[in-house]
């Protein structure tokens, strides 16, 4: 149990997507000015990396014995993705309409984001998720912090917007700096061990 604790906390922290990995940059662009609306994305790319992370391990365990699984693995991840997407598109709009009304633009973004497939690419080459449990774990620790740093950047986007910064910084310089900011501390947490 501690060890699946372990997981989820380093990777909604230590090796957050948004800020240790740098993944996914581009959603900044995209951060509105409803919160609620950032969560049903953040949720939504939860869900799908969760599901998409239960059949991707599955996956890797098939081809991991495979004398080209670093050509293949990359194309097998994706596909997953896609067959999850797929997947959810079909039920979402069959079985829930009002829902897919609702939540049926942010699918694609939400299942299609350096985030989504990064967690994926980064599992598998990961050796200690040796358990189907520690996977799941970790892709659901990747999701809830990829939505946590969603909404921070929205926070201090919003904070940003009110304070008198020189004309040059405003906007997505100065939100830059913020993020790199953020990354530095949470490097700092965990430490940077460069390779001997």
């Amino acid at each position: 149990m501690m060890e699946l604790i372990a997981v989820f906390s380093a990777a909604l922290a230590a090796e957050n997507l948004f800020f240790a990995r740098a993944f996914d940059f581009g959603n900044m662009s995209r951060i509105n000015r409803d919160p609620k609306k950032l969560l049903t994305y953040g949720g939504l790319s939860t869900l799908i990396l969760t599901v998409a992370g239960f059949l991707a391990y599955g996956v890797n365990r098939l081809i991991a014995g495979t004398v080209l699984y670093n050509y293949i693995s990359g194309i097998a991840h994706l596909l997953t993705l896609v067959l999850v997407y797929s997947a959810a598109y079909f039920l979402m709009g069959k079985y829930a309409a009002n829902f897919f009304e609702k939540l049926g633009k942010y699918l694609p973004f939400a299942a299609f984001n350096c985030a989504t497939l990064g967690s994926l690419l980064l599992s598998a080459k990961d050796v200690e998720l040796d358990s189907l449990a520690k996977a799941l774990t970790y892709h659901l620790g990747a999701g809830v912090g990829f939505t946590a740093a969603l909404l921070l950047i929205w926070s201090l986007r919003q904070r940003l917007s009110s304070c008198n910064a020189p004309k040059s910084f405003r906007g997505l310089p100065l939100q830059l700096i913020t993020a790199g900011l953020i990354a530095l501390a949470l490097v700092g947490l965990t430490g940077n061990q460069l390779p001997a």
